[in-house]
């Protein structure tokens, strides 16, 4: 009995032990699973966040390369237009000038001079206004690609040398007309000094224009023909701005192919992460729900295993105290029947041994015999009683015989069904150890993926960041150009207020020299009470603005206007000219409506 305790109890023990260690097992299972599932979790948002942000960056580049691309294209279609326009205007207008030149060469050559070169800035002004707002509209959307970027730059800098090209032309043509302008001045003096009033009122228009700019007659023709050439280098450099426009369109199809396959390839990357995000979550929610069916499952068994266990520790404590009880009580009734065996062979040898002395009388025979008989029924009753205490005590040997076979068996079946849980717990550990090896492939996929994905952000990042440089390079080139464009169109416009200012002021010569033509007729000097008001500032005269006669042509101003000194007579006495005056008699000093000299070519 203390064997099979002891081995029961030893069995006790390693199942125990066995189950603390699956318990330990499963817990850390279980630990390791908790940590998978929230470190998968949050690298599954952190991988979709960044996804989504790149997502989104790639869509807003695509859409504003689109967009930078059908500008970019409307924008040269309209200022190819408007230089076709300006090209057909241009033509038409020196078809008309050929034409009115075989018809009228002095009117032409007036016209022509007068005209064209103004016509012409207010071409290039508008021109140079369109490009400079157009600079303006394309520094606002900054371009992604070089190529494009760098095929928009290159026409405006060959435009912007052209225009510079113009702009020197015009202003030698200018000098040329100035100075040509001075000497038929001084020619038309000394010709027409002996004509009369009346033709000259009659024909003014006509004689000034002839007589100013008849030495520009040869100088119109060769004007036409610069115009033509110039007109002949505009065609070609519109076309090659249409054949560096088809360029750019194609450089856009092509990175428009290529942005949208980057959008394909971005989708499905964008898919499939999406159908590994929703396997990986269906695996963890696997994972969980077989968790939590083991930690119940172990829960239940823990239960049963530990009531199975009480039961086990009281009826082995309450067998043992039994079996200890019957081991006390087969000593007591073994001391108790070797006694009675001892005391009966002592007695038996005794009587045996004894004599038998038997009374003499017949009374005392009686007595004897009623004693003896009354000690075998005492002996006989308390043989009786002995072998009912034996036969009670053999019945309860048996029972407890029977009892702890009984506990034997269930003992038996409990190891066996201990022993089926523990095979099972087993299994599931096994079952449990796949998933996680297989969770763990999984997890290594999915750090894969996530390398590989964070590679092609970084390129992504990198090109991103070699396009910013670009963008902030052509910017600064756009930049330049604005200064440029802004300094040229500032020159230009300096440009053209002079040449309205030479156009008024030659008009205005022309009428100051008709008047000194005519004052070759009729008396120079004029009398103050003929003249009310400063004819150069036409401010009418006071008694503090005084009048004051020039000492050349004897007109009358006043003291503002008349501010001139010009050395005379054999002492060189200063005498107060007007301006006309001082032009025509100091050769050497700029004309009244200039501010410097001429330049000699």
């Amino acid at each position: 009995m203390n064997l099979m305790c002891k081995e029961q109890n030893s069995r006790t023990y390693t199942s125990r032990k066995k189950v603390s260690k699956l318990n330990n097992e499963l817990d850390d299972c279980k630990s390791q699973l908790v940590v998978d599932s929230i470190t998968l979790e949050s690298n599954l948002e952190v991988e979709k966040r960044k996804a989504a942000e790149e997502i989104a960056t790639l869509q807003r580049l695509v859409h504003e390369t689109i967009e930078e691309s059908s500008s970019t294209r409307t924008l040269y279609d309209d200022e190819l237009a408007k230089l076709q326009s300006y090209i057909q205007q241009l033509q038409k207008e020196i078809t008309d000038l050929k034409h009115e030149k075989n018809q009228s060469p002095h009117h032409l050559s007036q016209e022509h001079s007068s005209l064209a070169p103004s016509q012409v800035l207010n071409v290039l002004t508008k021109g140079l206004k369109k490009l400079g707002e157009s600079i303006d509209v394309d520094s606002k959307k900054p371009q992604e690609d070089s190529d494009v970027l760098s095929s928009l730059v290159e026409p405006l800098a060959d435009q912007i040398n052209a225009l510079k090209e113009k702009l020197r032309a015009t202003d030698e043509q200018l000098q040329k007309c100035k100075e040509c302008g001075h000497q038929q001045v001084t020619q038309s003096e000394k010709e027409t000094g002996d004509q009369s009033s009346q033709k000259h009122v009659q024909l003014d228009a006509t004689t000034s224009t002839n007589t100013s700019f008849e030495s520009q007659k040869l100088f119109g023709c060769d004007m036409c023909s610069n115009y033509e050439a110039e007109l002949v280098k505009e065609q070609k450099k519109t076309s090659d701005l249409q054949a560096r426009v088809i360029a750019c369109e194609k450089a856009a199809e092509r990175h428009k192919e290529e942005l949208l396959k980057e959008i394909g390839f971005r989708k499905e990357m964008e898919e499939k992460w999406n159908e590994k995000k929703e396997e990986h979550k269906q695996q963890v929610a696997e994972l969980t729900r077989a968790t939590e069916c083991t930690e119940q499952d172990l829960k239940e068994l823990r239960q049963h295993f530990n009531k199975v266990c009480s039961d086990m520790k009281i009826t082995l404590g309450r067998l043992t105290h039994e079996r200890e009880m019957i081991h006390h009580e087969l000593q007591r009734l073994q001391k108790e029947n070797a006694n009675l065996i001892g005391k009966y062979t002592i007695c038996s040898q005794e009587l045996q041994s004894q004599m038998i002395n038997l009374p003499d009388t017949i009374e005392e025979l009686h007595e004897l015999l009623l004693k003896t008989h009354q000690e075998l029924i005492m002996e006989k009753i308390g043989k009786e009683a002995a072998e009912q205490t034996v036969n009670t005590l053999q019945s309860e040997i048996s029972l407890l015989k029977d009892r702890i076979t009984n506990d034997q068996q269930e003992r038996k079946g409990m190891e066996e069904s201990l022993d089926l849980e523990i095979k099972a717990l087993r299994k599931q550990i096994d079952q449990l150890d796949k998933e996680k090896r297989k969770y763990l492939l999984n997890q290594e996929k999915l750090a894969n993926a996530e390398k590989s994905n964070n590679d092609i952000v970084t390129d992504q990042k990198k090109r991103i960041e070699e396009l910013s440089e670009i963008v902030k390079t052509l910017e600064s080139q756009n930049t330049e150009l604005k200064t440029r464009v802004s300094s040229l169109q500032q020159e230009l416009d300096t440009t053209e207020t002079v040449q309205k200012d030479f156009v008024r002021l030659s008009q205005s010569l022309q009428v100051q020299l008709e008047k000194i033509r005519e004052s070759d007729t009729q008396v120079r000097w004029q009398h103050e009470e003929d003249v009310e008001e400063c004819p150069s500032c036409r401010t009418g005269f006071s008694s503090s603005r005084k009048k004051m006669h020039c000492r050349h042509c004897g007109q009358i101003f006043c003291v503002v206007c008349l501010t001139r000194t010009v050395m005379s007579g054999p002492n060189s006495r200063p005498s107060k000219v007007c301006d006309v005056c001082h032009t025509l008699l100091v050769k050497s000093s700029a004309p009244y409506f200039s501010e410097a000299p001429p330049t000699m070519t």
